[in-house]
């Protein structure tokens, strides 16, 4: 007779609510600082919201040596790389189109976007932005961070990537480095408008 108890299934959680719990991480991020002790800094309070400033989550990943973070109700879903069909005479940052449940959405390499690099060694994930017909996804480096800032956390007059320029609403400092609050529907639009005129 097997004594051993069978595992205790559990629900699926969306993507956005699994991000908000905890996690266990291993190894080092995109900018060599290891997870765990990222996590642990950009998740910490650090004695609460100073003055009217309210706390806000955001979720941080990287591109390359880059920073970004977004609203997590901007994100739809996290997963790893699925495989990628490329499209004829399409620039180096449009990495083709991937089947995600039944839909067909676009993928953009925003490190090549950007003119950095994937760095070796770190497992690249697939991060959705936007919902439904408006979803696109992007070509993350490592798992995301959850992220806690406030305005006090600005980091004013950090530089900011040119082809990003009009994407970013501030950028903050957090976990020991600095992230650009990036809107991603400005930058779908924008990314969208440059593929169009590529075409025509």
């Amino acid at each position: 007779m097997n004594d051993t108890a069978a595992p205790t299934e559990r629900p699926l959680l969306p993507p956005s609510v699994a991000l908000k719990q905890g996690f266990q991480f291993q190894g080092v991020n995109a900018g060599g600082t290891p997870l765990a002790a990222a996590y642990a800094t950009a998740s910490s309070s650090a004695g609460g919201v100073a003055g009217n400033n309210e706390i806000e989550q955001r979720e941080g990943f990287f591109i390359g040596h880059l920073g970004l973070m977004i609203r997590y109700e901007d994100g739809s879903e996290l997963s790893d790389l699925p495989a990628i069909y490329q499209l004829p005479n399409a620039p180096d940052w449009f990495a083709g189109v991937a089947n995600l449940h039944g839909l067909l959405v676009p993928v953009f390499d925003l490190a090549s976007y950007l003119g950095t690099e994937h760095p070796a060694g770190v497992k690249p994930m697939l991060l959705v932005l936007g919902h439904g017909n408006d979803a696109a996804g992007v070509v993350i480096d490592g798992l995301p961070l959850r992220l806690r800032v406030k305005l006090a956390d600005r980091a004013d007059g950090a530089p900011v990537p040119a082809p990003l320029e009009g994407c970013v609403s501030q950028t903050y400092w957090a976990a020991d480095r600095t992230w650009m609050d990036l809107q991603a529907p400005a930058l779908l639009n924008k990314l969208s408008e440059e593929l169009a005129a590529i075409g025509s």
